[in-house]
């Protein structure tokens, strides 16, 4: 059985790179968004495992052992929230393309594991960071019960992406006012219920090292980005660097 996703260390580098119209949420909001699992891109986020083992005929016959671990992950699903970085040490040309939709039109932020653990606003969430692996063979039922790995795994078709996950989970128990007992006890909140999206107020100031502008922005595109950013986060517009990329679409 292979060992668990790696934890990253604090000052290891991550970038996430966004689309104008998440760019300007973060500069409006200030805020860090973190996606349910369930509406992920990748529908097989937390479920790739369970797939790809009954695809080679691991559970054939064990209908007790499909039938919970289904429960078990569409809970996960929709319990657990992620925001995705990516480990790189440089900038990526794959990742422009990947997260800037057909304008690439956006920016890519830089920072550090520690400087987002820091920086954040957390509350009453826990937050976990771990290093995504990506496999395509999985042999082992045992591992359908580890949460780290069905979190923190992708199929190798992903790894290009050298993906640093941030994740939370949502309480599945509304605690009541006032003590608890047989006439006042905890509630077991419906799963369809929980929000789709959580925003935790942060620190841009200080958990942003750099802002990376895609290199395939119009000179005057680069000026409205700069703009933006001196009228909504003028403490970032010294931070701005253009691609080291010289490529034109």
């Amino acid at each position: 059985m292979l060992g668990n996703p790696p934890r990253p260390t604090n000052d290891k580098v991550i970038w996430r790179y966004l689309s104008l119209d998440k760019y300007l949420d973060l500069l409006l909001t200030k805020t860090i968004k973190f996606t349910q699992v369930d509406i992920a891109a990748d529908q097989l986020e937390i479920s790739l495992m369970l797939k790809r083992l009954m695809q080679n005929g691991n559970l054939d016959g064990r209908e007790n052992i499909l039938e919970g671990a289904s429960h078990f992950i569409n809970i996960l699903r929709k319990s657990h929230y992620i925001s995705c970085w990516t480990g790189k040490e440089h900038e990526c040309r794959s990742l422009w393309f990947s997260y800037l939709g057909e304008s690439r039109l956006g920016v890519a932020i830089k920072s550090t594991v520690g400087q987002v653990k820091e920086h954040i606003v957390w509350g009453d969430y826990g937050v976990n960071c771990n290093e995504v692996i990506y496999r395509d063979t999985f042999n082992d039922t045992e591992e359908l019960q580890n949460n780290i790995k069905l979190l923190n795994t992708k199929a190798l078709a992903y790894s290009s992406e050298s993906e640093v996950r941030f994740s939370v989970n949502e309480s599945l128990m509304h605690l009541p006012k006032g003590e608890l007992s047989a006439a006042n006890p905890p509630v077991q909140k419906d799963l369809n219920s929980l929000p789709k999206v959580i925003s935790f107020n942060s620190d841009l100031q200080s958990m942003i090292n750099e802002v990376w502008i895609s290199p395939y922005c119009q000179e005057w595109q680069l000026d409205m980005l700069k703009t933006l950013t001196a009228n909504l986060a003028p403490y970032l517009v010294n931070k701005m660097n253009r691609s080291d990329l010289n490529e034109r679409i």
